[in-house]
């Protein structure tokens, strides 16, 4: 009996042994350059299941013997290794991804919230490199933005295939973030394009659509993401300095300043290091200039930093506090005296009492503290919070406003084994405002969400839907349930089709609902009854991928359709007091229109790699849109069908109603740059069609009718550069914007900036 208990218990603990698990720990990294590569899915026998987490590390439990290791990343070639693992089974196993060598590894975030091919994703997206942004030396990041087909910034206010029209200072259509978190203030909800980083910069992604489901209220024309980038293995940094000069217009009439030309200056700089299992980035960006627009001018100054610690102890626990600061002082205004003499000078002179333009000084800044935890399995938690203050601390004109945000979003992302990738949140935010211009008022939003992702060989599919709710003081609104869907099939390996809808929703800001205030001779009425707008879109599209020696890229085509129902836009008209109120009640009120119709397509090709053994870029797009006011355009058929004896140039000017104001129906935008040894040439072109419709009392602004009468052929700008590379770490560079010295205008009653030249030097170490 002895005998046979001590057999039956080394039986059992050798069973013990071998069935026991063995944690294998690895790391991934990129072939070429040794980074670690963060979220590669690791899977061992088509069973065990991990993740990469923000140090390339992952932990696999198997038991001991031989198993067969895979590991997928977007860009990279599938890796497949054999390896015997036993109870004495120590070192750490390292995989190494090869980069594709015949595809276009272009990864984007922000419509799925994890990483993926851009030609594998249901809606249009393109991508802002940081390249194309310092060689175009592009001061803002609007600016930057404005190069990309279908995009146009006017005043400030983006607008992707004319979503969005004109209103100056107040709401948006396109929601704006930096690394997931929106960068709209609490009280005007617009976006301060100086307040946003230049000089840290992974890549910009521009969602086009309505994206309501994942990022909320704003997001109801399209997303704009930028994302920051985190050191590397290697420590970096990165200074840049630019010196600007204005040329004289065209025009001799025009010129104000004698023999002193306006200028410019400036300059960033950024470090990124890792110390230990700390990352640290920071940086600074300086600018200073005297405009060519008569007592113009901006002083600003802005730094940042972001920090992420990565535990030792706690595999894929991070923490990490981002923050930005920004401090200016301004002078601008908003309408010209007049289009000939005056169209740089203010309305009402440079007399500091009838004058328009308008003195700030004001800063913002923003800290934000987020936690993020990755588990083995690669499921991902993470929490993001914010706090956001703007102040307009001085202001002439009683335009001083003070907003202060606190926002919080908690995200699970879970990766089932059948390839469902499940993403849902919980989000709110509450905001105060103390201003003279809206008066003081609080707010608060809340929502949830959910949305899954399915990938099943060529074939992706996608699915989500939010509910929103919203307060201003004691109004409540909700958005109702917001569904988004789309789908994705790869015909051929470089051949894409994909099919969207999505619907979006935006709240009344603050400023929309309470503004009272005057800009120049234009008053500016509140609406307290303003209410919210909805909407939809639909696209298809169609990509394919090339490749033309070592250049790679692909052509993309996209058919689109938007719906706005109940959309807000300010509008002229008598809302004040026609006895006691300024210029007899007239001015602007933004108000509740009740649909509006966008159909159109657009056309795009990128490219980047070698062409004959020179790197050559290539981003160019067209878009035509037909945007429709379907009231006014009910109401104009009505016209037309009674009056049948009016006149071609009367039925034309009838037919511009029906456009929705502030709008370009045709865009082209190209930019492309070439590399000969240490020499790089590069252009960029833009062209925007004749703005048809604007609202028909401004005509009553000296000069606005008869400028738009003489110049209604729409606007062909030119910028060109040549860069010279020093040394591998030194590169100078001539920038001319406006090479033609076009006079042309994005918006009525606003000249454009004459041809300027930039002188600008970049070093790295």
């Amino acid at each position: 009996m002895i005998r046979l208990l001590t057999l039956l218990f080394y039986i059992l603990s050798i069973s013990s042994v071998l069935g026991q698990n063995i944690s294998l720990r690895g790391m991934v990294v990129d072939n070429e350059n040794n980074f670690e590569l963060v979220g590669v899915s690791i899977i061992a026998d088509n069973t065990s299941f991990a993740q990469s987490d923000a140090t390339g590390k992952f932990t696999l439990e198997l038991t001991p013997g031989r198993h067969t290791i895979k590991a997928t990343y977007v860009g990279y070639n599938t890796f497949t290794d054999t390896i015997t693992i036993n109870a004495e089974t120590t070192a750490v196993f390292k995989i190494r991804m090869v980069p594709l060598a015949k595809e276009l590894k272009m990864v984007v975030v922000s419509a799925s919230k994890f990483e993926r091919n851009i030609s594998e994703e249901t809606v249009s997206i393109n991508i802002l490199k940081p390249s194309l942004i310092q060689n175009t030396n592009s001061i803002t990041m609007d600016e930057a933005v404005n190069r990309v087909p279908g995009v146009n910034i006017i005043d400030g206010q983006a607008n992707i295939r004319g979503g969005s029209g004109y209103s100056y200072g107040a709401g948006s259509r396109v929601l704006v973030l930096v690394d997931d978190l929106p960068q709209l203030t609490a009280d005007a909800g617009d976006v301060k394009w100086e307040f946003l980083p230049v000089e840290n910069l992974e890549q910009v992604e521009i969602i086009k659509g309505a994206a309501s489901t994942l990022y909320g209220s704003s997001a109801l024309n399209g997303v704009i993401n930028i994302r920051t980038s985190y050191p590397t293995s290697v420590p970096q940094t990165q200074i840049s300095f630019y010196q600007g000069i204005y040329q004289n217009p065209r025009r001799k009439e025009l010129i104000w300043w004698d023999n002193r030309q306006p200028s410019f200056s400036g300059g960033y700089f950024t470090h990124s290091r890792k110390i230990g299992q700390l990352d640290l980035v920071v940086g600074g960006n300086v600018f200073n200039q005297d405009s060519y627009q008569q007592e113009s001018f901006q002083k600003r100054g802005r730094i940042n930093s972001n920090l992420r610690y990565r535990f030792k102890k706690i595999d894929g626990l991070s923490v990490g506090l981002n923050t930005n600061f920004l401090y200016a002082h301004t002078g601008t205004f908003f309408i010209w005296e007049n289009d000939s003499a005056g169209g740089y000078r203010p309305f009402g002179g440079t007399d500091s009492a009838t004058t328009s333009i308008t003195r700030n000084k004001y800063y913002r800044f923003n800290v934000d503290p987020y936690i993020t935890y990755v588990k083995k399995d690669g499921s991902r938690h993470s929490l993001r919070t914010r706090l956001f203050e703007t102040n307009n601390m001085t202001n002439q004109v009683n335009q001083d406003s003070k907003s202060r945000l606190w926002y919080a979003e908690y995200q699970y992302q879970h990766v089932f084994k059948f390839g469902l990738r499940a993403t849902t949140g919980l989000m709110s935010n509450y905001s105060q405002i103390f201003s003279t211009m809206y008066g003081d008022h609080d707010g608060a939003n809340q929502a949830a969400y959910l949305q899954l992702d399915y990938k099943l060989k060529q074939l992706t599919l996608m699915g989500g839907v939010r509910y929103e709710r919203y307060r201003i003081d004691t109004f409540k609104a909700n958005s109702g349930p917001v569904f988004r869907a789309g789908m994705n099939y790869a015909v051929a390996k470089a051949t894409h089709f994909r099919a969207s809808f999505g619907q979006g929703y935006r709240f009344p800001t603050v400023a929309e609902k309470f503004v009272q205030t005057n800009i120049g001779a234009l008053f500016v009425y509140p609406n307290p009854e303003l209410e919210p707008e909805q909407g939809w879109s639909v696209e298809v599209g169609a990509q394919q991928g090339f490749k033309v020696s070592n250049w790679m890229g692909y052509v993309d085509l996209a058919l689109f359709r938007q719906e706005l129902n109940n959309f807000m836009e300010f509008s002229f008209g008598q809302w004040g007091n026609p006895a006691t109120d300024p210029q007899f009640g007239l001015g602007f009120k933004s108000v509740n229109l009740d649909r509006a119709q966008i159909t159109g397509l657009e056309a795009t090709i990128f490219g980047q790699g070698t062409l004959f053994g020179c790197p050559v870029n290539l981003l160019a797009g067209y878009t035509f849109i037909n945007p429709i006011d379907i009231n006014e355009a009910n109401r104009i058929d009505s016209l037309l069908g009674k009056n049948p004896l009016l006149t071609q140039p009367e039925i034309d000017s009838l037919n511009n109603l029906r456009i929705l104001k502030y709008r370009y129906t045709t865009t082209i935008k190209l930019d492309a740059d070439v590399t000969w040894k240490i020499l790089t040439a590069g252009v960029n072109i833009r062209y925007n069609s004749f703005m048809v419709n604007i609202d028909r009392f401004l005509n009553f602004i000296e000069g606005i009718e008869d400028y738009r009468k003489i110049n209604n052929n729409g606007d062909l700008v030119i910028d060109a550069r040549l860069g010279f590379n020093v040394n591998k770490n030194t590169r100078i560079a001539m920038v001319v914007k406006n090479v033609m010295n076009r006079e042309y205008t994005v918006r009525p009653a606003m000249i454009e900036g004459p041809r300027n030249f930039t002188i600008q030097i970049n070093t790295k170490f």
